[in-house]
């Protein structure tokens, strides 16, 4: 999807309906299978591994307690198959532009530029991680637990010391708060039937997966 107000709104959309239930995951999931270029918006196999593992082991924990865990899967991988395919999606400047947009240029740009700053600090975090992994392939350390903690400390400290030198090149800049920018989109011919499908498939999650199934036959 080019405009992103309508990727928003549609990875919203959809991340409610699978989250409340395995009806609104299922037709997010059929969503992302049309709409989305699948395997390209995913992450590297072993961190969608990982983090399937996490979810699959929390699924198990709450399936041995008597929960729904089967449904917890479900409803989070989808989940994360929605937020790897919007972050895959999202260019620089786009979240400051929708912010803009829709709050306007004071709390807006405030929360736009917060924003901004998060997606720029998780794009530097996985270039550190690769260039930690270069580093101790150099040094023939293998990764493991012992070597977990260590590596997130220092990952934590560096965000740290790089969001103080953040706050102190705004100050010195005399950014106080809010700012003024003119955001223009631009809208695919298939962003507006992408974006209607998705708000019916979030409708379809009030429904029971049975009445959803006699509705589509």
């Amino acid at each position: 999807m080019q405009d992103p107000r309508l990727r928003l709104l549609s990875t919203v959309v959809l991340s409610l309906a699978a989250f409340a239930s395995t009806t609104g995951a299922v037709a997010a999931l059929v969503w992302w299978l049309l709409f989305t270029p699948r395997a390209k918006a995913l992450p590297r196999p072993g961190v969608l591994l990982s983090l399937i593992a996490m979810i699959a082991a929390a699924a198990f924990l709450s399936a041995w307690g008597g929960g729904p865990g089967l449904s917890y899967l479900i409803r989070m991988t989808v989940v994360l198959l929605l937020a790897a395919w919007t972050y895959a999606e999202t260019e620089d400047g786009e979240v400051l532009a929708v912010a803009v947009w829709a709050l306007g240029n004071r709390v807006g740009f405030e929360v736009g530029l917060i924003a901004e700053m998060g997606l720029t600090s998780l794009a530097v975090i996985r270039q550190e991680i690769d260039q930690m992994r270069v580093a101790m392939a150099l040094k023939g350390i293998r990764p493991g637990a012992r070597s977990i903690v260590p590596l997130a400390v220092t990952l934590i400290v560096t965000q740290i010391r790089r969001s103080d030198e953040i706050a102190r090149l705004l100050v010195v800049r005399g950014y106080t708060i809010g700012g003024r920018i003119c955001p223009q989109f631009r809208t695919d011919s298939r962003d507006i039937p992408a974006s209607l499908t998705a708000v019916i498939a979030g409708l379809l999650s009030c429904l029971p997966l049975r009445d959803v199934f006699i509705l589509v036959g």
